[in-house]
């Protein structure tokens, strides 16, 4: 439980410094490349991690 309190904690540190630069991005370029770097900088991560835990989960399954 501690080792999620740990991920969870740092992730949250990570997505709000990544928002701020994203934000301060977006006020120096426009919007629209701000939403990229939001995507490239939180989401990207997200989804690169949930999968890699679904093949891991797969081959420990088998």
């Amino acid at each position: 439980m501690g080792v999620l309190y740990v991920f969870s904690c740092g992730f949250l540190f990570y997505a709000l410094l990544a928002l701020l630069l994203c934000r301060k991005i977006a006020k120096k370029t426009t919007v629209k490349t701000g939403w990229a770097m939001a995507f490239g900088l939180v989401a990207l991560p997200v989804v690169l991690l949930a999968v890699g835990a679904m093949i891991d989960a797969q081959r420990a399954a088998t």
